[in-house]
């Protein structure tokens, strides 16, 4: 697993690249986002474009991550996830917690107007 950072239309974007399978990728994972949060950034959007496979410990940071930004009034969105990304985040309910835009160009149309 790769991670990368970049700005956004006030996001913080982090761009995933490979397999989130292994306790010490959820633990990159999950140190990243909370240097993010340290430095109070308050929007953060993954994109899972590259991402082919994650599992549990990998779900279990995504949902920390939704609920430590609730907690600041932030707000955390996905962007671009494969179908097998997207079903595992649809039978988990995350889709129900968190905004999932199918490509970046939406994301970024629909941040315009907010």
């Amino acid at each position: 697993m790769d991670i990368g950072g970049r700005e956004s239309k006030g996001f913080h974007i982090v761009d995933i690249i490979g397999k989130i399978d292994r306790l010490k990728d959820s633990i990159v994972l999950k140190s990243y986002i909370n240097t993010l949060l340290e430095k109070n950034v308050q929007k953060i959007a993954l994109n899972l474009s590259q991402v082919t496979y994650l599992d549990s410990g990998a779900l279990n940071v995504l949902i920390y991550c939704h609920n430590m930004l609730k907690k600041k009034d932030g707000k955390l969105v996905i962007i671009r996830t494969n179908e097998y990304v997207k079903d595992v985040l649809d039978v988990v309910g995350l889709n129900k917690l968190v905004k999932i835009y199918a490509t970046e160009e939406d994301f970024e149309n629909e941040t315009n107007h907010n």
